[in-house]
């Protein structure tokens, strides 16, 4: 018959605390969230880019498609800029003023329509990747209830693009 020694107390000791280091590890490893400041900018940097596009696409579409999609981008990206600058004032953060959003302006082209869609298609596709990893990340939670409340509306905007591009590749 064999006898097998689990381990003395003081074996269990640096077994339990071999435990907690290696548990707390991930943790210190982890990048720290982000943040509200640098997030609440980038949404009002990005929300003002996206209002002067809407604005763009009014002026510059060739059918109704496109400019009622401009049309609500400008509305919804108002709003939403209500929010984050609210937010900001709560938490009292000094947003920056956003440099001039025509400078970031692609060239659209002559096929105004088709390359307006698929820019907005590839803003939206990365505004909902960087909207979902500062949710998941933050630990404030008023931002992260304001991401949550914007990502529906993000989805939407690529979505719509989407057929925009879509339609008028069938043309």
């Amino acid at each position: 018959m064999h006898r097998i020694r689990l381990c003395s107390w003081r074996g269990l000791g640096s077994l339990v605390g071999l435990f907690l280091v290696t548990a707390a590890t991930p943790a210190l490893a982890a990048d720290p969230p982000p943040a509200t400041a640098d997030v609440l900018g980038k949404l009002h940097e990005s929300n003002q880019k996206e209002i002067s596009m809407g604005k763009m696409a009014q002026k510059n579409g060739k059918s109704k498609e496109v400019t009622s999609y401009g049309k609500t981008l400008v509305k919804d990206h108002t709003a939403a800029d209500k929010k984050v600058l609210a937010l900001a004032k709560q938490e009292k953060i000094e947003l920056p003023t956003p440099a001039a959003a025509k400078e970031d302006m692609p060239s659209m082209g002559a096929d105004f329509d088709a390359s307006f869609a698929k820019s907005m298609v590839d803003d939206h596709k990365k505004d909902i990747d960087e909207v979902t990893k500062a949710r998941d990340a933050t630990t404030d939670d008023k931002l992260k209830k304001l991401l949550s409340d914007m990502l529906p509306t993000l989805q939407k905007h690529e979505d719509t693009a989407q057929k925009i591009v879509d339609n008028t590749a069938k043309k």
